[in-house]
């Protein structure tokens, strides 16, 4: 799961930090636990990496992620939704941040594009981009 949260042009990312990969970013959010709904995964994991529980709108897109890790491929279904933060929220890393998680920002996904993993910056500020993204591939070391 993963929030799409918005502050006019910029989208809330988490910055991360990989041996080989360098800096990269990601939307916040993360793996269900059993039993778990989307919500409860979106309210635990943004209150665990950006310090709070977003308002959770409605399933903006679907996304087959495709990892190759030096543990062994990952195929992953990621579901993007609409989230909301009250107007005084200020990025910040959570209580319980990704272990590569090193910072919490705003950025923009026309000039950080090429930072975003996946490349979700080609679809996230087009009004028109299908629920359905396709595929998206990429290499951890």
């Amino acid at each position: 799961m993963r929030a799409v949260i918005r502050n006019g042009d910029r989208v809330l990312v988490q910055v991360k930090e990989r041996p080989g990969l360098g800096r990269y970013l990601t939307l916040p959010g993360g793996r269900q636990e059993f039993g778990e709904t989307m919500q409860a995964c979106l309210v635990r994991e943004c209150e665990e990496e950006i310090g709070i529980a977003p308002a959770i709108g409605g399933l903006l897109h679907v996304a087959d992620v495709l990892q190759t890790r030096p543990d062994g491929p990952r195929h992953l279904t990621e579901m993007l939704f609409a989230c909301t933060l009250p107007p005084e929220y200020t990025p910040q890393m959570g209580p319980r941040p990704d272990k590569r998680q090193v910072a919490t920002i705003w950025a923009d996904p026309v000039t950080d594009g090429p930072l975003f993993l996946p490349r979700y910056d080609r679809v996230l500020m087009q009004s028109d981009a299908p629920a359905y993204l396709g595929c998206f591939s990429h290499e951890i070391a």
